[in-house]
């Protein structure tokens, strides 16, 4: 019988992020072992439960090794990296001999010492099970692939889809490329081309616009005679490294020259779509009279500059004092971290009435804490489950949580930022999103799969933040020159 061992290690750094990489972010999302990690996906529609459903329909022994998931932050700090790496390693060389390893990344990793935090972990598995032994592995659409990455791996596949609802079906495929590979049906090549540009995510939805339409070409390409997989990656843009920018990989079946040619043409297509990545922003005042006078609701306030899920720390303070500033008078739900203000709510207690300054900590920078007096309508252990497409069935730890109720708006406070994708967020503390006028989610486009069926209106508010889409506005320090749109470029093989 075939034997496969299969594990995770996936966190997507921020270069500027104010957030470390610490324990805390793994305790936001999961370090799970062994068994457990059967136990934990069974029924869900993320990365493992793809890649086991196909490696039990083949009748595989399945290894499970371990699944680490962080929030998005600053680099993972060295140590905490050092010490996943090693225990990873430790399992995979106690179950050896193995035919094959497949691997849950997601591309855009950081460690405190290491750029390409992603390659050392694939290096790092290859000198364990040596060459001849085929690596797979998924990849975030948002991942920094690098030339470390696929040479030390025999097939990466990324999603397809942002909002990431594809989770599931890319793992599946690169489990699929991994039994092709150790049946001896497949002798895979990969082109990789890397663009010297960012982009901001709010435009890079693949449900329509410019990156939709490189998708599709990436999807259409993997309909042609010798073809096995093609990706494109659109790149978490706020890595300051020499390498950053986005790419596209070309696998083909034994033919480095149709995968350089199909490569080069995919990455044409993408550069030439670069201008069209722009973001309208519009000024918070603007958003909130449009809203008020809304003939329904919810119109959903997108603010991606305090995104979690790109590595923000989700206690940013422009929009609430806004709303507070304009005596909003419809129902608004909208979220913050800060532990102290939980702690102080929780001694209330349920019922109390309270004075809360809250947020502001972590992004001083950008905003003054937020003071409210209001009533606790609630206390909870923050635990929840994603019920819409994208993470579906998997559980998230936002840690203590509360909301307090000043007026029309219901303000959540937990103690961890968590990717805010789901209605579940509110839902899971009483608030319904339907039932709004105003709902704030922190996520540039992720969001949208669950919320836009019922939104009225989304609204990409012009709010500062460490996740703010003026790419240029960023202390870039070490970041590959020339860079679009840093830079003007004319042709993308400038950097080449």
């Amino acid at each position: 019988m075939t034997k496969i061992a299969i594990g995770q290690f996936a966190q997507e750094s921020h270069s500027f992020s104010p957030i470390p990489g610490s324990w805390t972010q793994f305790e936001a999302g999961y370090v799970l072992r062994g068994p457990k990690i059967i136990a934990h996906f069974q029924g869900t529609r993320d990365a493992i439960a793809g890649a086991l459903e196909v490696a039990g329909r083949q009748g595989t022994d399945v290894v499970p090794l371990m699944a680490c998931f962080a929030t998005s932050s600053g680099p993972i700090l060295q140590d905490v990296f050092d010490s996943l790496l090693d225990e990873l390693l430790d399992r995979l060389r106690a179950v050896l001999p193995v035919d094959g390893v497949f691997m849950v990344l997601h591309g855009a990793m950081l460690a405190e010492h290491d750029d390409d935090a992603t390659g050392r972990v694939l290096e790092a598995i290859r000198e364990v099970v040596g060459p001849e032994v085929p690596v797979t592995g998924s990849l975030d659409l948002h991942a920094n692939v690098t030339q470390k990455m696929v040479d030390q791996a025999n097939v990466l596949v990324g999603y397809k889809t942002f909002p990431h609802v594809d989770m599931y079906e890319t793992a599946a495929r690169a489990m699929q490329h991994l039994a092709d590979l150790i049946a001896g049906t497949a002798r895979p090549v990969t082109a990789l081309r890397c663009l010297p540009m960012i982009l901001p995510g709010e435009n890079g939805r693949t449900t329509d616009g410019p990156f939709a339409e490189v998708i599709a070409q990436a999807i259409a390409l993997e309909s042609t005679p010798g073809v096995l997989s093609a990706s494109a990656f659109s790149v978490q843009p706020w890595l300051d490294l020499p390498d950053v920018g986005c790419s596209v990989l070309v696998t083909t079946e034994d033919d480095p020259t149709l995968a350089d040619r199909e490569a080069e043409q995919l990455a044409d297509a993408f550069w030439a779509r670069r201008r069209a990545f722009d973001v309208q922003l519009v000024p918070i005042e603007e958003a909130i009279a449009r809203a008020v006078v809304a003939e329904r609701g919810p119109v959903i306030f997108s603010d991606a500059s305090d995104a979690p899920s790109s590595g923000a720390p989700g206690d940013s303070t422009v929009i609430l004092n806004a709303l507070l500033e304009a005596g909003v008078n419809v129902e608004t739900l909208i979220n913050i971290v800060d532990p102290k203000a939980v702690d102080a709510a929780i001694r209330a207690g349920v019922g109390a009435e309270v004075t809360l300054t809250v947020g502001g900590r972590a992004t001083a920078a950008f905003c003054a804490p937020a003071t409210l007096t209001g009533r606790v309508r609630l206390i909870a252990d923050g635990a929840f489950r994603f019920k819409g497409p994208g993470f579906h069935g998997v559980e998230f730890q936002r840690g203590r949580t509360t909301v307090v109720q000043a007026g029309a708006i219901f303000l959540e406070i937990m103690e961890r930022p968590v990717v805010q994708w789901d209605p579940e967020l509110y839902r899971s503390v009483g608030l319904e999103p339907r039932d709004a006028r105003i709902v704030v989610v922190k996520s540039p486009a992720g969001f949208r799969a669950a919320y836009a069926p019922f939104a009225a209106e989304i609204i990409i508010v012009d709010a500062p933040g460490v996740c703010s889409s003026n790419l240029r506005s960023f202390p870039w320090k070490r970041i590959g020159r020339p860079c679009y749109p840093l830079d003007e470029i004319v042709d993308w093989r400038e950097r080449r």
